[in-house]
């Protein structure tokens, strides 16, 4: 990634916090129990805590003071080295009519059966799940240590511009890009704002992109990075810092800027909504990754073509697909609407194929998907 290559990111520092709260971070450095569990021996089973030895011959009748009544999870008392099961014995005043010979151990979790003390439980650059917290608090850890997260800010722009549930003009376009693009960096980690929407004016433009590199590790200033009359973006991140690429060879995406202004990476994101999904794809999502230090690639798949793909001699092409798993030997991949403004067939999208440049997809081709996650 252009920015990173250039050594203008660089991974965050930590924080440490509450272990529920860890569910979706990313651990800043390496995890371990520091409790086992069990912490002691415990009954794996229902039934009376023995000494093994007792039992030897069974059937056998045991004396009151030769047993104890034990439930699953309990401590096994002193003295005793294994569990007889419920069904497998009768009480009554004589005392207990034990039925099978057990083992020592039999029916006992030993300690750390589950989770050893001081074994390495999460990896740093590994990023928490719901189970991993789970596991991470039952090893005694009540807080850790994650890695930051990334503060992003995106930045709506033009004079068309409204938010859904605002009073709308024939000529007013809806921002889906905005809570679009909230919700793909939120999914992958960071911390996401959505900024005031800024008209086509370059001074206002670049007030609010200073306002958002102050307290931000990561800016996405949507639309304005073309080569129309009113797309000001280019100039304005010239003015303000370096542009250090104006334009990529992919599609859909092209218009995409790449800056820096001060030490924060800004991205021109292109406005059309495919535009912008591409262009999150595959250049803000690897500088979030760079940030936290990890970020998992996209899953892959070996997929069918239903439909033939055509390529662009100038330019690499992501194609949106819809993947379907029911019969044959592999998912087949239908591509959707290859329009940069096809929100609604990106919204059914599960994926996308990249065409090289200067070739293209026959029907029936084998291919790797990238599966969105």
């Amino acid at each position: 990634m252009a920015l990173g290559e250039a050594g203008f990111v660089a991974p965050l520092g930590s924080e440490r916090v509450p272990v529920g709260e860890a569910v979706g971070r990313v651990a800043a450095q390496a995890i371990s129990a520091v409790r086992p569990s069990p912490p002691l021996r415990v009954a794996a089973m229902d039934g009376i805590a023995v000494r093994a030895e007792d039992t030897e011959g069974a059937p056998r009748l045991l004396a009151t003071t030769d047993f104890e009544l034990i439930d699953t999870g309990a401590p096994l008392p002193d003295g005793f080295d294994a569990v007889v099961v419920r069904e497998q014995v009768t009480i009554d005043g004589a005392g207990a009519h034990v039925q099978e010979t057990v083992a020592p151990g039999r029916h006992v979790r030993p300690v750390g059966e589950d989770i050893p003390f001081d074994e390495v439980l999460i990896q740093a650059g590994q990023r928490l799940g719901a189970f991993d917290v789970a596991l991470v608090a039952a090893a005694g850890q009540a807080v850790v240590d994650v890695v930051r997260q990334p503060a992003v800010a995106i930045i709506p722009t033009g004079d068309e511009l409204r938010s859904a549930g605002e009073r709308l003009d024939a000529h007013h376009v809806i921002d889906s890009n905005g809570p679009m693009l909230i919700a793909q960096a939120t999914a992958d980690g960071a911390r996401a704002t959505l900024h005031p929407r800024v008209t086509d004016d370059p001074k206002l433009l670049a007030a609010e992109v200073m306002r958002a590199v102050l307290s931000n590790d990561l800016v996405l200033l949507v639309a304005g990075s073309s080569r129309g009359r009113r797309d000001y973006a280019r100039d304005v991140l010239d003015e303000l810092g370096e542009v250090a690429v104006d334009g990529v060879a992919v599609r859909p995406g092209h218009p995409v800027l790449l800056a820096v202004v001060g030490t924060t990476p800004v991205i021109g994101v292109p406005g059309y909504p495919v535009s912008a999904a591409f262009t999150y794809e595959l250049f803000a999502r690897p500088l979030l990754g760079e940030l936290l230090g990890a970020l998992p690639p996209r899953p892959t798949v070996e997929v069918r073509l239903a439909e033939a793909i055509g390529g662009r001699d100038d330019s690499t092409c992501m194609v949106a697909v819809e993947l379907d798993s029911a019969g044959g030997d592999m998912p087949t991949a239908t591509p959707c609407a290859r329009r940069a403004g096809a929100l609604r067939s990106l919204a059914g999208a599960d994926g996308y194929v990249i065409v090289p440049p200067g070739e293209g997809f026959a029907a029936g081709a084998v291919v790797t998907a990238l599966v969105f996650a």
